[in-house]
């Protein structure tokens, strides 16, 4: 895909307005050290707010139900390690750009990334709870003793990233999912 062909999508322009929203609480807020997601302390605080969800488990925002929300999780964490077969949704501007702001400066997942359409799930796909639970933290352990550039698939939008990059980019997103959930 191409910038040109990217552009004439709703999701690119859904995806451009919650960056450009974004940018003056990206001025306020801590950035966050892509290795501390390596460590045992983020390891265990993870599973331990994956643990806590349940199926009866309530969003805050947003409209993923949290069986939806843990497999859209499933596809972002595990097609880094080879869990899933993603297409590769990536362009010169996602790869510079996008990754730039998105993964090296945001500290925070913006409200409102629509981008890659891969890891979007219908409204009325549902998923067995209890599987895509389990699978998420298999996929977690997985991406925690992923500790060489080696060990990464490239992502779907952002391409090739050092492991400190996938810690920041997955404390963001899983972090970001598990609070639209309470967890």
């Amino acid at each position: 895909m191409n910038v040109f062909r990217a552009a004439l999508t709703v999701d690119f322009w859904a995806t451009g307005n919650a960056i450009v929203r974004y940018f003056p609480r990206a001025f306020r807020t801590k950035q966050i050290d892509g290795n501390l997601f390596f460590t045992e302390q983020k390891r265990q605080e993870y599973r331990r707010r994956v643990e806590s969800l349940t199926p009866g488990t309530l969003r805050r925002w947003g409209t993923m139900e949290v069986d939806q929300m843990v497999h859209h999780l499933n596809l972002a964490c595990g097609g880094s390690q080879g869990f899933y077969d993603l297409p590769d949704e990536s362009y010169l501007v996602s790869r510079t750009i996008f990754k730039w702001i998105l993964v090296d400066w945001f500290p925070e997942q913006p409200v409102g990334l629509r981008l890659p359409t891969g890891f979007k799930i219908p409204p009325t796909q549902r998923f067995d709870f209890a599987y895509e639970q389990a699978q998420l933290l298999k996929i977690l352990e997985a991406d925690w003793n992923a500790r060489t550039a080696d060990a990464w698939k490239p992502h779907p939008m952002f391409g090739k990233m050092t492991p400190t990059e996938w810690g920041k980019l997955l404390q963001i997103h899983v972090d970001y999912h598990l609070r639209q959930f309470a967890a």
